[in-house]
C-alpha cells in the first residue's frame, strides 16, 4: 500500500537537517519527501493531511526495561508516592481488591517521602502478614520486604553466600543482587503471561511514539529461562503480534552466555522486529541507594565506596567474553569507580583482541571526570544516558558527592564536544518513557515544575537532544544505515506530533502530543483527535 502524509513539517534529521511538508511510504520503506503539490501529484492508496503537525523518525529508547514496566503495571506502581503510609495504604487497597497470592510494588524514593528513610519489614507487615510482599526502590538496586517474603527467601536453597549477604532480615532490605530475590519465591511466569507482559508493554509504547527500544529483559520475569524468553519475543513477531523494535540488551548469567551465542541474531540482521544486541552487564548500584562504585567514597560515608557486582577479573573476563565474540558491551556504571573499571576492563581487552568496529558502551555513565570523558573517547565507547534522570537526582547529587564533584556530572553537553557517541533513553520503569519530557529535561536542564536547574552549560540544542532519541539511538544499535532518519529507501518508522518541537518553548514539549505512530509503513498507534 501507498500512503502518505503530507501538509506538515517532515523533519528529516539528516545531515543537512532537510526539512519536507511531505512524506510517503511503501512495502515498509520510505518512497517519498517533498512538497504537497509534488505528493499530490502521485497516485496514493491512502493520504493524511497533518494539518501542521509534524513528523520525526520514530522515537528510540536506548535503554529501558520493557517487561519489568509492564509487570509493574500488572502489580503495583508506587512512583511519586508522598509517604510511607501511602505505600501501605495502597498495598492494603490492592489486596483488598483483588485478593493476590503475592504483591510487587515499585518506585518509592526515600528520598522524596515526608519519613526520609528506606521502608521497612515493620512497615510492609502492616500490609499483610499472609502473603508474600516486596516494594522496589524507583532504581531498583534496593527492596524492602515483609515477613512471609523474608521467611521465604531464608528458605530458598540455591542463593549463593555473597547474594545472601546483601539481605537485611532484621529490616527487610535487599540491596544489589539479592534485590532480585523476590523473583525466586514468586510463581514461575507461563508463556501467555509473558506475551501479555508484551503486549501491554508494546501498547503503551507505541502510544509515546516510540518504534524502538533497547530493552533489558531476559531476567525481568521469574522463572522464564533467558533463551526461551527469545523464543518467545520471536513467535510474536512470526505471528504479526510485536508493534515496536525490540533490541534486546542481553543481560544473562555466565552459564547461559555459550546458549545465547547459540540463539544470537546474525549480527547483519537490520530487518527483524527482535534482535538480540549487547551483552548487558552491571558493575554497581545507584546513587539514590548509596550503591554506586565512587572513588572517593559519599559525602557524608567516605569510606562507602559503594557495591561493586563483580571483581575488576570478573568483569574483564565477562567483557572479553562478548568482545571475543564480536559481541557488543552495555555496561552499567553510574559511579566514576564503575565508569574506571570498565574502561580499564575494555583497554584491556582491546589490547588482547582488537576489534576496532566495537560500539561497546557504558549505560547512565553519570558521576565522571573531564579525565574519564577523555578515556571514554579514546576507547571509542558510547554513552546510553537518561536526560530525565536530573528531575530528582539534581535534589541530592551534591549531597551524594559534593559541589565540585556534582559540576562534571551528568555532563552531556561535554560528551556531544568530544565527539562522544551518545543516545538518550528513559531506564524505564525507573523512569517513564515520555521521550518529549526527556527532550524538555536535555534542553532545559530543570525540573518538570520549572523550579530547579542543574548545570544550564550542559545543556543540549534541540537538535542534539531529538537525535539522542532518533539519529543517535539508531547508530546505538548499528541501524544507521536503516533507520533514524527519514530518507528515500530506510525503513518507514514515523512519529507525528501536532507541533514543531523546533517552534515552541521547550517548556512546552509536555504538551506536545503525539497523534500517530508508524512501524514499517504500518500506523500501530493513532490518537483519537487525528
Amino acid at each position: 500500500m501507498r500512503r502518505l502524509w503530507y501538509n506538515g513539517t517532515v523533519a528529516s534529521m539528516d545531515g543537512a537537517m532537510r526539512r519536507y511538508e511531505a512524506v510517503g511510504a511503501e512495502d515498509g520503506r520510505l518512497t517519498f519527501l517533498g512538497s504537497v503539490q509534488e505528493a499530490l501529484a502521485q497516485a496514493w492508496d491512502e493520504t493524511r493531511d497533518l494539518q501542521g503537525g509534524m513528523v520525526l523518525p520514530g522515537f528510540t529508547d536506548s535503554h529501558m526495561h520493557l517487561l519489568h514496566y509492564a509487570m509493574i503495571q500488572k502489580n503495583l506502581s508506587l512512583f511519586g508516592v508522598a509517604s510511607i503510609g501511602e505505600i501501605i495504604e495502597r498495598g492494603r487497597a490492592r489486596i483488598e481488591r483483588d485478593h493476590p497470592s503475592y504483591l510487587i510494588g515499585m518506585g518509592w524514593n526515600q528520598e522524596t517521602m515526608v519519613e526520609g528513610r528506606l521502608v521497612t519489614r515493620e512497615d510492609l507487615d502492616r500490609i499483610s502478614t499472609d502473603i508474600p510482599v516486596c516494594m522496589l526502590r524507583t532504581c531498583l538496586h534496593i527492596g524492602a520486604c515483609n515477613s512471609v517474603m523474608l521467611e521465604r527467601i531464608r528458605a530458598l536453597e540455591d542463593v549463593a553466600p555473597e547474594v545472601l549477604a546483601l539481605v537485611d532480615f532484621s529490616n527487610g532490605i535487599l540491596r544489589e543482587d539479592a534485590a532480585r530475590l523476590y523473583m525466586k519465591v514468586l510463581p514461575q511466569a507461563d508463556d501467555a503471561y509473558v506475551k501479555e507482559l508484551i503486549r501491554l508493554g508494546q501498547r503503551d509504547l507505541n502510544a509515546a511514539g516510540i518504534t524502538c527500544v533497547n530493552s533489558d529483559d531476559l531476567k525481568a520475569i521469574a522463572g522464564v529461562d533467558p533463551i526461551r524468553l527469545i523464543g518467545i519475543f520471536r513467535e510474536m513477531e512470526a505471528d504479526g503480534e510485536l508493534t515496536v523494535r525490540v533490541y534486546e540488551q542481553c543481560l544473562v548469567e555466565p552459564e547461559d552466555f555459550e546458549r545465547l551465542q547459540a540463539v544470537r541474531s546474525d549480527p547483519a540482521d537490520r530487518e527483524s522486529l527482535f534482535r538480540t544486541g549487547p551483552r548487558k552487564l552491571l558493575q554497581d548500584g545507584s546513587l539514590g541507594a548509596k550503591s554506586a562504585e565512587m572513588i572517593d567514597g559519599y559525602l557524608d560515608e567516605p569510606d562507602n565506596h559503594g557495591i561493586p557486582i563483580y571483581t575488576e577479573e570478573e568483569l574483564c573476563s565477562r567483557i572479553r567474553a562478548a568482545h571475543t565474540a564480536h559481541m557488543d558491551v552495555a555496561v552499567h556504571a553510574i559511579g566514576d569507580l564503575a565508569f574506571r573499571k570498565v574502561c580499564d576492563a575494555i583497554e584491556w581487552v582491546e589490547r588482547e583482541e582488537p576489534w576496532p568496529d566495537h560500539r561497546h558502551g557504558i549505560v547512565h555513565a553519570q558521576t565522571t571526570t573531564p579525565a574519564l570523558l577523555e578515556r571514554m573517547k579514546a576507547l571509542g565507547l558510547q554513552a546510553y544516558i537518561q536526560p530525565i534522570f536530573i528531575d530528582a537526582d539534581m535534589n541530592i547529587i551534591a549531597e551524594r558527592v559534593g559541589e565540585a564533584h556534582a559540576k562534571e556530572c551528568y555532563n552531556w553537553k561535554a560528551m556531544e564536544d568530544l565527539g562522544i557517541r551518545v543516545s538518550g533513553g528513559s531506564d524505564c520503569p525507573v523512569e517513564p518513557f515520555n521521550v518529549l519530557d526527556n527532550l524538555r529535561a536535555a534542553v532545559t536542564r530543570q525540573n518538570r515544575a520549572g523550579t530547579r536547574v542543574y548545570l544550564p552549560e550542559q545543556a543540549l540544542t534541540v537538535e542534539q537532544a531529538v537525535r539522542l532519541f532518533t539519529s543517535d539511538a539508531a547508530w546505538a544499535s548499528r541501524d544507521e544505515a536503516v533507520r533514524g532518519t527519514l530518507e528515500l529507501g530506510k525503513q518507514a518508522d514515523l512519529v507525528v506530533l501536532d507541533r514543531d518541537l523546533f517552534k515552541i518553548s521547550h517548556q512546552d514539549f509536555n504538551r506536545v502530543k503525539v497523534l500517530e505512530t508508524v512501524l514499517n509503513g504500518v500506523t500501530v498507534y493513532r490518537a483519537e483527535t487525528l
